[in-house]
């Protein structure tokens, strides 16, 4: 063979995969100088040619026959003795003990190579469930033999949770529970989950549980389903079951494991169930990675972007990943998967102050369409939601310039997908906005909540500078009047309501329930610096605190209505969103700032705010009885700062505190982090900036501006005042933020003038 030739090897070529393949455990080609995987990676390739082969070895089955011929005369020899004296020479349990050896060596021997992988089912030897013949998971009534050689090697005695081999991948079905359970578990996520991350069509769905090709890709959404509601299944359908938590973790890992080993919509939907119990359970580390995950996955699924515009894109066009929507139902269905996703993206940065994932760079999406028209698959076109360019949103840049969140026509261009990826034009025309339900105003509320954050909370702001001040203060107003704009032109339909009135017929959906308190905590956001400022803010610029306060106190007194409200007509098994908990979580915090802030009384509606945490976390923790919630970790770090503030006179809340105050690891072990007093950052950011209770200088410059205000009541006058410098950019802003009719503006979803009715599903 000429240097540099490839051998190609033949049929009675059976030389041992070389070493650098066997290192990797990859599939060897075994040709000559060099396989294909070495050539591809430039790696040395060697060929162990004293490597014994696998299977049996030449002799040994002779060798075995002798040793059990051996044995056979051992035994009979041992007849003699006992016809003759009754008195064996040998142990006869030895004796049977030694054969056993030798027959289970043959066995061995002989077993091929592939059965002696650990497979799932071996690896559950010591774990309270195992697999039944049928794929049911049944109890392990008979524990292991501890003379047991196949048994798991755990090196974790603790560890009570089966092993995940790569080898169980192909093999979802068998991992499942039986199918009355796995009909409970699907029943349970349509009325108990899906409400809140409606990304199935449950008609559709149901109907490819019974086709096996279409069920074989819901597998891992199965699992994901188990993980998150079987803990909610009747107590008497899953008594046989064992440990039910080992169950759900095991169907946990599958969908990890299998969900980051391709790219489909089945697994994106998977994953999303999986973060949806995961931070629900506050286990919020183990939440992020996955959200960070999914944020980049919906862009390589080019889900972030309608299909009508793949062609519209960049010369270098992106690989697609995924066949075309068959009909407008299943574009649908990757829409609502997108702007759930985007919604986990906000929630992620609002609550931990880190920054958005899904920019206006990277999405050109329509809104969801109502929930009624997608289940009964009426075909309708919704508007585009504008997506904030944060480049343009500097603190500086005024946003009355940036995109506004529909557009007013539709393109002449715009299609409509119409079965198997054909499209059909649409002529020119105002978008009705009729199309949009719930879940729509729930992702344009949560948009404003993360544009809060993203365009407010986090820009740097030095409160010595009157220009940096001014523009600050600018932006505030901004973005107010953005919130009042979008309470103000709600459609009649979602405001008009006699929820009041008629308490024996409310039905309040899940979502827009969500949207309206989610406004509200926006404005929270928004105004809490604002209303409870240190007091050197206040040498310097002259603040609308108390209209800011009274607006914080508001919202959270009708967060505490409309909570109630829902908590009283839901059923008793509902669950709730993470981000409902989170708006509650802030409503009853300010209520605590505001009590410390002005040494008034503690509003009764904060522990209406604690009850509603107490009473979802019981509910969510299902039969798991002490498993830990986020709504526990957050009614546990209420009443520590309430205790606090109650022991220590001098104990300063934090106002922006509320991302850096509750563990994220979901060990019901741990104790929610203290409250730490917090102190001025050196470089005048609002991160970091405290509340002071000073106990002359903050009431004398509040008693001053409005010595007849209930909230300073008894405070005392002084002459401090402000300094409002020359007429510039900051004394104009603060002008128009004092003005009467601004302060007045109606900020506040309340039950009384809006509409929480679910007469259509999400």
């Amino acid at each position: 063979m000429e240097h540099g030739q490839i051998q190609t090897p033949t049929s009675t070529d059976d030389r041992p995969a070389c070493g650098a393949c066997r290192k990797r455990k990859l599939r060897c080609s075994r040709e000559v100088p060099h396989c294909a995987h070495c050539r591809r990676l430039g790696t040395s390739c060697s060929y162990d040619a004293d490597r014994e082969k696998p299977g049996v070895k030449p002799g040994a089955v002779e060798a075995l026959r002798r040793r059990v011929e051996a044995l056979e005369d051992a035994v009979f020899q041992q007849e003699r003795p006992l016809l003759e004296s009754y008195r064996p020479s040998q142990d006869p349990t030895k004796v049977a003990s030694a054969l056993c050896d030798g027959l289970e060596l043959l066995l061995g021997q002989l077993r091929p190579s592939s059965s002696r992988k650990r497979r799932l089912s071996d690896a559950s030897v010591e774990s309270p469930v195992r697999e039944s013949p049928r794929g049911s998971i049944s109890s392990n009534s008979q524990p292991p033999s501890p003379d047991n050689k196949r048994r798991r090697r755990n090196t974790n005695p603790l560890n009570t949770h089966p092993l995940i081999e790569p080898d169980d991948f192909p093999d979802l079905s068998s991992t499942l529970p039986g199918p009355e359970v796995l009909d409970s578990v699907v029943t349970l996520y349509f009325s108990l989950v899906q409400p809140w991350i409606p990304v199935f069509h449950e008609r559709r769905f149901r109907q490819w549980m019974r086709v096996p090709s279409e069920r074989e890709r819901l597998e891992v959404v199965l699992h994901a389903m188990v993980f998150a509601l079987l803990k909610h299944v009747d107590t008497e359908l899953t008594a046989n079951l064992g440990d039910i938590e080992a169950i759900c973790e095991r169907s946990r890992k599958i969908v990890v494991l299998n969900a980051m080993n391709d790219l489909h919509v089945e697994n994106l939907q998977a994953l999303t169930i999986v973060c949806f119990e995961d931070i629900g359970s506050g286990r919020l580390s183990r939440a992020w990675p996955i959200v960070g995950s999914l944020t980049r996955t919906v862009e390589y699924l080019q889900l972030s972007v309608e299909s009508e515009h793949h062609e519209q894109g960049p010369l270098l066009q992106p690989r697609p990943c995924v066949p075309p929507a068959r009909d407008w139902v299943e574009e649908e269905e990757r829409r609502r998967v997108f702007w759930t996703i985007f919604n986990l993206d906000r929630f992620c940065s609002v609550t931990t102050g880190w920054n958005t994932s899904l920019t206006s760079n990277d999405v050109h999406r329509r809104l969801p369409a109502d929930g009624g028209l997608w289940h009964n698959e009426e075909v309708v076109i919704t508007p585009f939601f504008g997506i904030w360019d944060k480049s343009a949103g500097k603190i500086g840049n005024l946003i009355a310039f940036l995109p506004t969140d529909y557009n007013t026509a539709e393109s002449p261009r715009s299609r409509i997908p119409r079965g198997h990826g054909h499209s059909l034009p649409v002529p020119e025309e105002r978008v009705d906005m009729s199309t949009i339900g719930a879940f729509a105003y729930r992702v344009e509320a949560t948009e404003s909540l993360s544009r809060v954050t993203t365009f407010f909370l986090q820009q740097r702001i030095n409160y010595r500078d009157r220009q940096e001040m001014g523009s600050w203060l600018m932006r505030f107003k901004e973005l107010d009047l953005r919130l009042v704009s979008w309470k103000m032109f709600l459609p009649q339909r979602w405001k008009d309501s006699n929820i009041s009135r008629q308490p024996t017929v409310v039905n309040m959906d899940p979502n827009l329930t969500l949207a309206h308190i989610t406004h509200n905590t926006s404005m929270i956001l928004l105004h809490q610096r604002i209303a409870y400022p240190p007091p050197e803010w206040l040498e310097v610029v002259k603040l609308p605190i108390l209209s800011s306060a009274e607006t914080c106190e508001g919202a959270a007194a009708e967060t505490a209505n409309i909570t109630q409200k829902y908590i009283d007509n839901s059923p008793a098994r509902s669950l709730v969103d993470s981000q409902f908990v989170f708006c509650v979580f802030v409503a009853a915090r300010v209520l605590l700032v505001h009590w410390r802030y002005y040494k008034t009384d503690l509003s009764s509606d904060f522990w209406t705010l604690l009850a509603f945490l107490d009473t979802i976390s019981t509910r969510w923790s299902g039969s798991l009885r002490g498993c830990g919630s986020l709504a526990a970790k957050y009614c546990s770090q209420l009443r520590g700062i309430y205790h606090r503030c109650q022991s220590d006179e001098g104990f300063k809340v934090d106002v922006l505190g509320y991302s850096n105050e509750i563990e994220w690891t979901g060990r019901s072990s741990e104790r929610p982090r203290e409250p730490q007093n917090a102190e001025p950052h050196a470089s005048g950011s609002l991160h970091g900036q405290h509340i002071e209770y000073a106990a002359t200088q903050l009431p004398n410059l509040l008693a001053a501006e409005h010595p007849s205000h209930p909230m300073l009541l008894g405070a005392a006058s002084g002459p401090m005042g402000y300094n409002t410098g020359s007429p510039d950019e900051l004394t104009a802003v603060t002008s128009i933020l004092l003005d009467q009719q601004y302060s007045e503006m109606d900020r506040i979803i309340s039950l009384s003038n809006a509409n929480f009715a679910a007469d259509v599903p999400i």
